[in-house]
């Protein structure tokens, strides 16, 4: 995967996330059922929305750190 197609996908997945998590992107998704883990659908929305920022910053810094060494 070359840094460049991984910092334009990179760019992809934070607009869809801005999206997603603004009016009125979150409308769909803005409801008390059903509850995930105890919280309501729109929190259990952001919280995984959260945690894949994560796992897709971590595969950013791997991919970079690669492009580096070479």
């Amino acid at each position: 995967m070359s840094l460049r197609w991984t910092r334009w996908a990179v760019a992809a997945y934070l607009l869809f996330f801005v999206a997603a998590v603004t009016w009125p992107g979150i409308l769909p998704f803005n409801r008390v059922e059903p509850r995930i883990f105890g919280m309501p659908f729109v929190m259990a929305w952001h919280a995984g929305l959260l945690m894949f920022t994560g796992i897709v910053l971590y595969l950013v810094d791997r991919v970079e750190s690669r492009e580096r060494k070479k």
